[in-house]
């Protein structure tokens, strides 16, 4: 193909066998299962395990998730555990097989933003776990092929760019672990402060506490808006994903961050819910109205409270005084300033917070 064409989605997804696994109790399968994807791996499974009837799949099949479809799952068919082996994959998938493109660049294109933008417009459902996306709707999205060796080239790119994000989060993960024990080193261990040090708290260091806008951000505005979601579980601010909004002259003060902010997650999931990151830009953000902007008289003190509410015990503490309601937990600004903590010698603080320049690659 040297020219690009455009086809309907469904072209590259023919009608899948299905197989009844209950006839064929003692036969070992690959099962690809939505929390096999999760997992990283198909599971190995017995016939006598597996429940109801499953597509036969075949290495080098794409396939898309239509279940809880916001969350972007896409897999490529490998190779069978074993030579011969037999591979299911469960209904929640939506198989394309085709030799009409490259299955590796099928997959980026279907975990696109302007594929999953036409994709969350076929979803049906009451919400949660039971939206999914309609698989006769889906298979009218138009898809422009481009030349095989366009695929390939772009194909090239994206995975290149995907070990590129792969690296970066291993040397976060690794930087994340650093911190923690780093903080332990210094601190010591906040379960023990209570009987070893004088006590202060959060309140009682802070300047300030300001809650977010409630205004509705979209896809166009003066200000990039931090939300929950923009705070990562290990406490670092993520701006791959925002939205914007604009703000009047007497709320830009009010709803923006400034570098050495604290920003606390008062309202999410129980085991997400005070999650906290400091602000390391200059740039003018505003924060949305599930966070807290902590202000500190000394700005340094932020990266200390940031630390300790990230850390295994501020994890604990944070679950146990958050009040909880339907799906979600709260901590709201008053309880944050009430929360104890180490007082601190100003060499502890500098120490800690030297050691996070030198090793943080600039960021601060």
């Amino acid at each position: 193909m040297s020219e690009s064409l455009v086809v309907e989605l469904g072209e590259l997804a023919p009608k899948i066998p299905s197989v009844n696994p209950t006839k064929f109790p003692d036969e070992v399968f690959d099962l690809l299962s939505i929390p096999a994807y999760d997992a990283g791996a198909p599971q190995l499974v017995s016939g006598s395990e597996i429940g109801s009837n499953k597509q036969l799949v075949e290495p080098g099949d794409v396939m898309i998730s239509k279940i809880v479809p916001h969350i972007r799952r896409v897999w490529v068919v490998p190779e069978p555990s074993e030579e011969g082996r037999r591979q299911l994959a469960s209904s929640e998938w939506i198989v394309f097989r085709t030799d009409r493109v490259l299955n590796r660049w099928l997959r980026f294109y279907l975990l696109s933003d302007s594929f999953h933008a036409q994709f969350m417009n076929t979803v049906a459902g009451v919400g949660g776990s039971l939206l999914r996306a309609r698989p006769q709707f889906v298979k009218k999205i138009n898809l422009t092929i481009p030349p095989v060796a366009q695929q390939k080239k772009e194909a090239e790119v994206e995975e290149l760019k995907a070990a590129i994000q792969q690296k970066r989060e291993r040397q976060q993960k690794l930087y994340s672990e650093l911190e923690r024990s780093l903080f332990i080193s210094i601190f010591g261990n906040p379960e023990t402060w209570a009987n070893n040090f004088e006590m202060t708290t959060i309140g009682d260091l802070a300047e300030s506490t300001q809650y977010g806008t409630s205004a509705k951000a979209g896809a166009t505005g003066e200000y990039p808006v931090l939300r929950m979601g923009n705070i990562t579980d290990d406490g670092k601010l993520d701006l791959s994903d925002l939205k914007y909004m604009d703000l009047s002259p007497k709320e830009v003060e009010k709803y923006t961050v400034r570098k050495g902010d604290l920003l606390f997650n008062r309202t999410n999931s129980k085991e997400k819910v005070g999650k906290a990151a400091v602000v390391l830009t200059d740039e003018k953000l505003a924060y949305a109205g599930y966070l807290v902007r902590v202000r500190f008289k000394n700005p340094d003190h932020a990266h200390f409270v940031a630390a300790f509410l990230n850390s295994d015990y501020g994890r604990k503490l944070r679950r146990k005084i958050a009040k909880t309601a339907v799906n979600q937990a709260n901590i709201n600004a008053k309880e944050l300033c009430k929360i104890s903590i180490k007082k601190l010698a100003i060499n502890d603080s500098n120490s800690f917070i030297f050691i996070l320049k030198n090793i943080n690659l600039g960021e601060y």
